[in-house]
């Protein structure tokens, strides 16, 4: 039996008042999945040709600089047929004018309602040829559908933008864009309104929004990574709430690196509401599906060949993200083990990276090349050594610590050479998190304790770290004095995991407490 024949079956067909949708959030330009996601869209095709249909995305198709990579992404998802998608924080990875370069040659558009693009940005061009735009309208078998869309309002688009930064309203001011945006769609006698959010599940982002708009009907959502199965009107992660007027709102949500996709079907009463009862929303598994090899095809002549570089002695899988972001996580201490190794050549005695530069960190069978390239550690950081005061050390790590507490936001610091405690309880209260910091000697024993309430502002920490961390625009009063000039490479992320995995005669997951987390 062909189980993928029964991932994408409609309710019933009720005709044009009815739509079934396929999503996608948060692939972060996958190489290793997106074949697959492909030959899912077929199957999603072939089961609602007769339904009324839309393929959408809720942000982050993109991740890093790497245009081969992501020119190859842009050709994939333009043969799934993919529409629309909102903007998220990674598709301005390399700045404003690379994104614009890179959506000239996409086949769909990025509907940014709340974007702020001053003159002289070069995403002013994709406005002008309507690869970009405020908000849309769709026909689909005679029915006019609105689309609106919102980039992430707690993070700095613009950051890698010279001059005319791009940036995205903050939250409040997203919800009136929304609100203004859906109100003149409605006075077109549009009634059938569908938002790609980027802002994150919850009560800070798509919950919130859902709940002060008026209009909106469903919220393709991204950003926090979140999984939502299914139709939830309580509890934990629900996904049906109801609007400033009362009416209901579907928010999705499918995770993150195309380990899913997301199938949404819903009928609409003649007002233009949904029908509570008549919603089916699935999360399906792209395991069980092959690659296309038209996608391999564009792959290989893009990034080349997936070379295995080892078997895997102990494998790491992860059943959510928390696991990797927010505990010890063991494919970080391969990584920051060989940090520290080669960042000993100019005097280092710990190494430090946040746990968002590994994007995903599960291991299972076997380690290639484009699980390491292109899912693990797609932006290849230099890592340098930097000298810190205890006090900068202390003020770096409980800063990061902090982000523990947010939903999907994670940037607590991986380590080697030391160990530390984070209290989220603490962290609750925004007092200091971390506490019981050793760092190791050159013997490898546990010999210098650094007082988290008074550490020393002449003693000195020197540190291995990817030269992203100075750049993050929260940190920068950390890193105020820093001759960041004048620091020392001692290579890249990616030769120096390969390196030391090779070192160590294999791949092998192990943990052995140097971070521990307490969640009281």
């Amino acid at each position: 039996m062909d189980y993928c024949n029964q991932d994408f079956i409609p309710q019933k067909d009720y005709g044009n008042q009815q739509i079934t949708i396929m999503y996608i959030n948060d692939i972060h330009g996958d190489v290793v999945r997106i074949g697959k996601m492909l030959t899912a869209e077929k199957y999603f095709s072939k089961q609602n040709k007769k339904s009324t249909r839309l393929i959408l995305a809720g942000g982050d198709l993109y991740l890093g600089k790497n245009k081969s990579r992501n020119n190859a992404v842009t050709k994939i998802l333009n043969l799934t047929k993919l529409e629309y998608t909102a903007p998220g924080n990674h598709e301005f990875d390399g700045g404003s004018e690379y994104l614009s370069s890179n959506l000239k040659k996409a086949k769909f558009k990025v509907i940014g309602t709340n974007l702020v693009i001053p003159d002289g940005n070069k995403l002013k061009e994709r406005l002008k040829d309507k690869k970009l735009v405020r908000s849309d309208v769709i026909i689909k078998n005679g029915t006019k559908f609105g689309l609106l869309g919102a980039a992430p309002s707690d993070k700095d688009i613009g950051a890698l933008d010279n001059h005319n930064k791009i940036s995205a309203m903050n939250i409040e001011d997203t919800i009136k864009a929304i609100n203004n945006e859906a109100k003149k769609l409605e006075e077109a006698g549009i009634n059938r309104i569908i938002l790609l959010s980027h802002e994150g599940y919850g009560c800070k982002g798509d919950i919130k929004i859902a709940e002060e708009t008026e209009g909106i009907d469903i919220i393709i959502g991204g950003h926090t990574h979140t999984v939502i199965d299914g139709i939830n009107e309580n509890g934990k992660l629900k996904n049906l709430v109801y609007s400033k007027r009362c009416e209901p709102v579907v928010i999705t949500q499918a995770g993150s690196d195309n380990a899913n996709v997301g199938y949404l079907d819903v009928l609409f009463d003649t007002k233009g509401r949904i029908i509570k009862d008549k919603i089916k929303n699935k999360i399906v598994s792209l395991d069980k599906y092959e690659s296309s090899s038209k996608a391999d095809r564009i792959l290989k002549r893009a990034v080349g060949e997936n070379e295995v570089i080892t078997k895997v002695d102990i494998p790491f899988i992860p059943q959510e993200e928390k696991e990797e972001r927010e505990t010890e996580n063991p494919s970080a201490n391969i990584l920051t083990e060989g940090m520290l190794r080669r960042g000993r050549t100019a005097g280092a005695e710990v190494a430090l990276i946040n746990a968002p530069s590994m994007k995903s960190s599960k291991v299972n069978n076997e380690l290639t090349t484009y699980d390491v390239k292109y899912r693990m550690l797609p932006y290849n950081d230099n890592i340098i050594v930097i000298s810190l005061t205890e006090k900068q050390f202390v003020d770096l790590l409980n800063m990061q610590a902090k982000t523990i507490i947010n939903e999907g936001g994670s940037q607590m610091l991986h380590c080697a050479g030391m160990k530390y405690t984070i209290s989220k309880k603490e962290a609750r209260a925004n007092k200091t998190c971390v506490k019981d910091i050793c760092i190791k000697d050159k013997t490898g024993e546990y010999t210098r304790k650094i007082d988290e309430k008074n550490p020393s502002s002449t003693k000195r920490v020197i540190c291995a770290i990817n030269d992203y961390l100075p750049k993050e625009s929260r940190l920068e009063p950390i890193f105020k004095g820093v001759e960041l000039k004048k620091v020392k490479k001692v290579g890249r992320e990616q030769e120096i995991f390969i390196e030391q995995i090779k070192i160590n005669g294999g791949y092998k997951a192990v943990k052995d407490g140097r971070i521990t987390v307490e969640s009281i």
